[in-house]
């Protein structure tokens, strides 16, 4: 029977890959160039909604694959992605903090999943590192654009 591979490593290279534009964006914001923060904003907010909807799909699989997934759980991976729909919805602030409370609350449920057996340690040192990253970005950016 052949051994079955991590598939850490290859989350690894595309989580770091996706916190591209939120490093440009920061870039962009900061160095005076043809990018505004306000612009960068507009194009990363949306991006930003999309991995959290994402992460929530991560989630269900990986309680699925897991077997244990609880009525709970699968609610609480679904919420952070209502969130992020609504703050698209809203207008400057509130899209910014809300986005960034769906990710956070996404990152929480991550760690509930830990306890609960169906996430594993290395996606959760992955997942504290890329929250971290894109929360720093987008509130840098934010922080930017409230300035001036």
């Amino acid at each position: 029977m052949a051994k079955k591979r991590s598939a850490l490593p290859v989350a690894c290279a595309l989580g770091l890959l996706a916190l591209l534009p939120f490093v440009a964006g920061l870039y962009h914001a900061y160095s005076g160039y043809s990018l505004d923060a306000r612009t960068a904003l507009r194009w990363l907010l949306p991006y930003l909604a999309t991995i959290v909807a994402f992460i929530g799909g991560v989630q269900w699989g990986r309680m699925l694959s897991a077997g244990r997934a609880s009525g709970l759980d699968m609610t609480l991976a679904v919420l952070p992605a209502i969130i992020a729909w609504g703050a698209l919805l809203t207008a400057a602030p509130w899209r910014a903090i809300l986005l960034i409370a769906a990710l956070l609350f996404a990152w929480l449920i991550d760690e509930h999943g830990a306890q609960r057996g169906w996430q594993s340690r290395g996606f959760l040192q992955l997942r504290r590192l890329l929250t971290l990253v894109v929360t720093f970005c987008v509130v840098a950016i934010a922080w930017r654009v409230a300035r001036g």
